[in-house]
Formats: C-alpha cells, structure tokens, sequence
C-alpha cells in the first residue's frame, strides 16, 4: 500500500500572503473612499461659495437701480461698495476688497473672496474678480 497522506490545500505561509494582501488592498480601498469624500464635499462647498459670491456681485451689480418694488434695496455705489467682512452665514465668511484705480475713471475693481474650513480644518477660498462701472444699465 502506498502512502496516501499526502495532503492537498494551502500552507499556513500561502494563507498568510493572502490576508496581507488583501489587509493591504482593503486599506488603499478606504483611502481611496476618504479622498473621494473630502473631494466631494469641497466639491459641495465650493459650488455654494461661488453661489454666495455671485449674489453679491448680482447685488453689487444692480446698484440704484429703479426697482418697481420700492422695499428692495439697492446698494449706492459710493456708500456700498467698499470692502467689507461679512460673517451672518455660519459656514462662509464672505470678504470683499474694493480698489478704485482711478476716481475719474468711474471704475471700481471688486475681489469677493468667500472662504470656509473643510472638515480637517483647513481654511478653503473661493475667490471672483470683477470691475464695476459707476453708470449703472439698469438707470434710465
């Protein structure tokens, strides 16, 4: 009779090998989802930044213009539009800095910065530049 015990199957080191490089594969994988979460949000935070910045230059933009509801206001161009540091929203400080070049030119240059901590708390900026005319298309 010959020796039938020979086993067939996988050594404890083969089996070792595997859960390493599946341990390996499993942590790359929750990396990989940690990074496309925090891309995500500041995805999320940055399309709501820029919406509350462009608000403000809409609103910066419709300056004395004759609405036809006299309760909404409008800015002035000379009062309104200066810098200013705006923090009402809990999640965005919105910033903005104002520089005339030139006074007889009638042209401001606006830079709204919007800016928010992400949740590792790094400050992110969203930031727009503009000019501003004094004549306003909306004034007839």
């Amino acid at each position: 009779m010959q020796n039938r015990n020979k086993q067939s199957g996988f050594s404890l080191v083969e089996v070792m090998i595997t859960f390493a490089l599946i341990g390996v594969s499993a942590l790359g994988l929750i990396k990989l989802q940690a990074y496309i979460e925090q891309r995500a949000d500041y995805a999320l935070h940055s399309i709501k930044a820029l919406n509350v910045a462009e608000q403000r230059l809409e609103w910066f933009r419709t300056r004395g213009s004759r609405a036809a509801h006299m309760r909404v206001r409008t800015p002035d161009y000379d009062r309104n539009i200066a810098s200013y540091v705006c923090n009402e929203d809990p999640v965005y400080k919105v910033s903005w800095d104002v520089h005339e070049p030139n006074p007889t030119l009638a042209v401001k240059t606006i830079t709204m910065e919007v800016s928010w901590f992400d949740r590792n708390g790094s400050k992110q900026t969203v930031s727009l530049q503009t000019m501003l005319s004094k004549y306003s298309e909306f004034n007839t």
